[in-house]
This record gives C-alpha cells, sequence and structure tokens, in this order.
C-alpha cells in the first residue's frame, strides 16, 4: 500500500528544521545492499519506521501525494528519511506511483534516495522521468565505488555511495577518478541538509558520499572493508 508519514519540521539537527518523510520497510527493494545495516534499523527511527509499517502512523499513498500538493512553492523537504520509493508487485518501482508523486512535488524542491536498480530498463526509464519533471530529485544509492560509478555512467540522476565512518573528509574519488564529496552535514558542524542542499542538484558532477552513521555504523563500516571498497 505505501504507507508514508510526514514529520512537518523535522528533529534532526543534521536535516534541519524543515518537512521529513518515512515510508514503511516493504517500499525497500531486495537489491538494497545495506539492508542489514541500515542506520534506520536501530534507535528512535526504527521504532518510528515500525510503526509507519504498522499503519499507526501515516498516511495512505494517494493521502499523501495530496498533502505534497500543498506544499508552498519551492519548498525544501526531504523524501525518505527511511524507506524507498513505492514498488509495484514485481518487485521494481511503481510507475504510476512515481509518476504521481514527481507531479505532486514539481512545484516544490524536494529530494530523496533509491536503492531500486537502475540498470533495470523499467526502473531506468521511471528514475529518468521523474528527474525529467524536476521539483523532487531522486539521488541513486550506491553501495560501493564500482557500483557508484555505474550509476554515474546512466546520466539520468546525481549519485551518492556509503563509505566506512573512518574514511577521510576530503580527497575521495572513485577508482576512475570521479570526485566523491562527503556529506558537510558530517563533517562541518554547524552544517544540515536545510542549509547545504547538494542531494538537492540534479546536475551536479560530484558524488555524495555518506560515512556509516547510526548505532550500525561498525557493522556497515566492517562489511564495506571486507568488500574491498576503495576509499
Amino acid at each position: 500500500m505505501s504507507w508514508v508519514h510526514l514529520t512537518n519540521v523535522s528533529g534532526n539537527r543534521k536535516v534541519g528544521p524543515i518537512k521529513v518523510t518515512t515510508t514503511e520497510k516493504s517500499s525497500c527493494p531486495a537489491e538494497c545492499g545495506v539492508m542489514d545495516e541500515c542506520y534506520a534499523g536501530g534507535g528512535p527511527l526504527a521504532i518510528h519506521w515500525n510503526k509507519v509499517g504498522e499503519g499507526q502512523r501515516g498516511d495512505n499513498w494517494e493521502a499523501f501525494t495530496k498533502r505534497v500538493r500543498r506544499f508552498h512553492k519551492n519548498e525544501l523537504w526531504r523524501h525518505n528519511q527511511a524507506g524507498d520509493l513505492p514498488p509495484n508487485e514485481d518487485g521494481k518501482l511503481d510507475e504510476q506511483k512515481c509518476e504521481q508523486l514527481a507531479n505532486a512535488a514539481s512545484h516544490t524542491n524536494g529530494w530523496t534516495y533509491t536503492h531500486y536498480d537502475p540498470t533495470d530498463s523499467h526502473n531506468n526509464s521511471v528514475i529518468k522521468a521523474m528527474n525529467e519533471v524536476g521539483g523532487l530529485v531522486v539521488n541513486l544509492s550506491a553501495d560501493t565505488m564500482e557500483q557508484a560509478e555505474t550509476y554515474h555512467e546512466l546520466g539520468i540522476a546525481p549519485v551518492t555511495v556509503v563509505l566506512p565512518e573512518d574514511a577521510p573528509d576530503m580527497g575521495n574519488k572513485t577508482p576512475n577518478g570521479l570526485p566523491i564529496v562527503i556529506c558537510p552535514a558530517q563533517t562541518q558542524d554547524d552544517m544540515a541538509c536545510n542549509r547545504c542542499k547538494l542531494c538537492q542538484v540534479q546536475d551536479r558532477k560530484s558524488i555524495v558520499g555518506f560515512k556509516a552513521h547510526g548505532s550500525r555504523r561498525k557493522k556497515l563500516s566492517a562489511k564495506l572493508l571486507d568488500e574491498s571498497v576503495t576509499v
């Protein structure tokens, strides 16, 4: 059903006082490589996420997109502090629902991330179409450097990649030399999403790197190092 909760003012200091959403856990694709190490799987966010999935908090998809249509023009917001875009019965992106969201958010300045495989022709087409509408920028979430390069070459969306928690703050590049900018909210004490807005830049050339964070950061860092991710 794609149950979604809207928080009108985020209390997360790394995000800032903007609207954020949480989509039920079943929205996450099976191909997500960090499912077991997801930062949203622990702490208070995990409790909230579970309640959304149980239908105790939030709205159904139709009600949610109606609320998005009422956002102010150019309003900055983050879709999915946890969860992903809505899937269809085949486990791929639901084209109709994704189009509905993109159109509802076309007057805003939003951003989100997806772990749905963009090399799949169906997912690729849906993501590309969403970004062509504008308003809500869909970032491709990569789990390795090599994957980040592959996604970047697709040219349909900006790319992010997860890194070990001890990755350096500056000078990171992919094996083929693509620049990686560590999330400024992780490297600057006075920075937050509402000021940075880097993930909302659709045509950026750099890849945004997120250091492993949250209660499962050490587990994720160990996994990334085991897979020989080069930083």
